[in-house]
């Protein structure tokens, strides 16, 4: 067994001061590149989150503009579409109901010009003229009393929805027709707008 002892070192023995290559000065040295080496690996975690951070903000900043850009152009096609399916019913308005509407309103419209020229000076004459076509139409508004006598007579210079309140003092012309031929006016000029809302969209 002193054998064996003799072959293996004793790390039992204590080794003087100074006799061995552990000195104080190599201590501190393993001590300060363990501080260095520990900061520059906190230093690296550090960059590669800040790193991360960054590129997570900017993939989100990215889908988010992405996703108003698909919703944008979500809500301009279906406006696109709301406006193509409407025209042809506007159109339709316009060209036949309107009319009528206008038509069937000329009378009550002038009936309604002449209460307000009663209730601004009374006791005078007037005169209103309608095309001859709307005659029948104009007469049952008239046949009431507005405090002053009002003749009805043709006019054939005048288009059907138009009138002429002629007072003493001045003419006042209602043109329903000139409203009906703004509208239409109007909706021609609504797919053009709808093109050009299509094209910045």
């Amino acid at each position: 067994m002193s054998a064996l002892a003799d072959l293996l070192e004793d790390f039992g023995t204590v080794v003087p001061s100074g006799a061995g290559p552990a000195s104080g000065v190599d201590a501190d040295e393993i001590a300060r590149r363990e501080l260095q080496s520990y900061e520059q690996g906190y230093r690296a975690g550090r960059d590669d989150a800040v790193r991360a951070q960054d590129e997570d903000s900017t993939r989100l900043a990215g889908d988010f503009a992405q996703n108003l850009k698909d919703l944008s152009f979500t809500y301009h096609e279906a406006y696109s579409h709301v406006l193509r399916a409407m025209t042809p019913l506007l159109r339709q308005i316009v060209e036949t109901i309107l009319p009528v509407a206008l038509h069937d309103g000329l009378g009550a419209h002038v009936a309604a010009e002449l209460e307000q020229v009663a209730a601004r000076c009374g006791g005078l004459a007037a005169e209103v003229a309608v095309a001859p076509e709307s005659l029948a139409a104009v007469a049952p508004f008239l046949a009431r009393d507005f405090g002053f006598p009002v003749d009805l007579v043709p006019d054939a210079s005048l288009r059907e929805g138009q009138a002429e309140l002629r007072l003493p003092d001045r003419e006042q012309r209602i043109d329903l027709d000139g409203i009906a031929e703004g509208l239409r006016t109007a909706i021609a000029a609504f797919r053009p707008d709808m093109h050009e809302e299509r094209a910045y969209g």
